[in-house]
């Protein structure tokens, strides 16, 4: 049964990810994800509460799958310049969709962030992640003419 139930929110979000690609996030319904999908409209119901939480989800796959393939380079912030690079498609429909916020969570997950870290750790970690964002923030905006290595070297050379 989990694994059925991992195949449906798999169908749903890859589903929400393709309509993204033509329609308006916030035009996309319930039934048109499920039509895509393939799917009963009882079952996107069952796996999630809201849109945003498929695309949390697809994120969370994403991370997952490219948090595998991660290369130790002991720089954080090469690597998420680099999920931002090859990920460049999905990345422009969280911007299209105004749901780029959603990368900070993800973000701070990999520093380990917890509510109930003391302050100083919490903020520390905080700090981090919103450099990291924001340095991908305005490199998107920019285009992402640089490379991650690029990237990663002003990072590294501004941040020392």
């Amino acid at each position: 049964m989990e694994l059925r139930s991992e195949l449906s929110k798999k169908y749903l979000a890859d589903s929400l990810i393709l309509l993204m690609k033509k329609k308006e996030f916030d035009k996309i319904t319930n039934k048109d994800i499920t039509n895509k999908a393939g799917l009963s409209d009882i079952t996107i119901y069952r796996n999630f509460k809201t849109k945003e939480e498929i695309i949390k989800y697809y994120l969370k796959n994403l991370f997952d799958s490219w948090h595998d393939n991660w290369q130790d380079s002991g720089n954080i912030g090469y690597q998420i310049f680099s999920f931002f690079w090859m990920n460049k498609d999905f990345i422009n429909l969280l911007y299209k969709a105004k749901l780029q916020y959603l990368l900070i969570d993800k973000i701070l997950e990999l520093h380990d962030y917890k509510k109930e870290d003391p302050d100083a750790i919490a903020y520390s970690k905080v700090t981090v992640a919103y450099l990291i964002f924001g340095w991908c923030d305005e490199w998107y905006k920019r285009g992402m003419k640089n490379t991650p290595e690029e990237m990663a070297q002003y990072f590294n050379h501004t941040n020392k």
